[in-house]
């Protein structure tokens, strides 16, 4: 005969028995959910501005907002346009100055989000130039690309210092040699981006403090998220649902760089682990301008965008007239 004690012995057992097996076949909510899948190509190689992409695909971020994410290599911000205005990707990264551009020629994509907005251009020097402010420039060297986009917001740059261009040496150079020619000694200066550029620069050689074109009124919305108009107009959840995704994984990468720069390494083994951890740690002040600070991750202001069609105009000679507000929407972007 059984004992009573022996009952609720059997009992218990049973109990936790039916409690385990609560808790192996309950299924989170959002596995019971399909993944929409999201290809983003990035403006360029890998660089240490888009570690905080691969650390949201790493943990998770993507997947717990129902997107499996794709990311390609860029080759620049013509073909990725190219690549979205084709819908061979759904997202892509790309200069906004080309983006604006693209526009006023019929390509029918949209800002969703501002990464780059504060021009991170800047004059580059070797250590001792004696170059400290824009007056110094005149009477020295200088490599530019031909017919570069570089060189048309250093004209701007020029112009808004009050120096005289025709005193500057420009020496004409392949894209791929204007820092060669820096560090060979063959000029005194270059231009190029100072979290990418002039780190290239400062790993073989000292160079001195670089001059933000910024610093002096010069500034064009860098880079950012772009999609097809008609994906903005169809698919606003999924857009909204990844830029909120890539919110936390800049606000993590930027707290984090160490783990983003790993996350990105993973996924590309052959970058610079040393020179994206110290691209990533610069990039926080290009985030925003004075004008979009305080309004949260990629949103971009009107008056920025202003700015930028204004310069388009004046130094790279486009004629098309175009409505900034038809540029790009914030409405995509998560809530503070």
């Amino acid at each position: 005969m059984i004992g009573k004690s022996m009952l609720r012995r059997w009992a218990g057992a049973l109990s936790l028995l039916f409690a385990v097996g609560a808790v192996v076949f309950v299924v989170p909510a959002s596995s019971q959910t399909p993944l929409t899948s999201v290809s983003l190509r990035l403006d360029f190689l890998p660089a240490g501005y888009h570690a905080p992409l691969f650390l949201a695909v790493q943990r998770g971020y993507y997947r717990e907002h129902g997107i499996d994410l794709q990311i390609s290599d860029g080759r620049g911000s013509n073909p990725s346009l190219q690549s979205v205005a084709a819908g061979n990707d759904l997202i892509v990264l790309a200069n906004y100055g080309t983006m604006t551009e693209g526009i006023t020629k019929g390509m029918p994509v949209i800002g969703v989000g501002g990464l780059i907005q504060r021009l991170p251009d800047a004059v580059i020097s070797l250590k001792g130039s004696g170059i400290k402010t824009p007056k110094d420039l005149e009477g020295r060297s200088m490599t530019i690309p031909p017919a570069s986009a570089v060189f048309k917001l250093f004209a701007a740059f020029v112009t808004a210092t009050g120096i005289d261009i025709n005193k500057i040496k420009q020496v004409q150079t392949d894209s791929n040699a204007v820092l060669t020619g820096l560090l060979q000694g063959q000029v005194d200066f270059t231009t190029g981006w100072v979290f990418t550029d002039a780190l290239k620069v400062e790993t073989q050689k000292p160079i001195d403090p670089p001059m933000l074109f910024a610093d002096y009124g010069v500034n064009v919305l860098a880079a950012g998220f772009v999609v097809q108009k008609a994906t903005a107009a169809t698919k606003g959840d999924t857009i909204r649902r990844f830029m909120t995704a890539t919110a936390q994984g800049y606000r993590e990468g930027l707290k984090d760089p160490e783990a983003a720069v790993a996350a990105m390494t993973q996924a590309r083994p052959s970058g610079s682990n040393e020179l994206w951890l110290k691209q990533l740690k610069l990039i926080g002040p290009f985030l925003q301008t004075e004008r979009s600070k305080g309004h949260g991750f990629g949103w971009t202001a009107r008056e920025d965008w202003e700015q930028t069609v204004d310069i388009l105009k004046k130094y790279f000679g486009m004629t098309a007239s175009v409505d900034p507000a038809g540029l790009y929407t914030n409405d995509f972007l998560p809530s503070q």
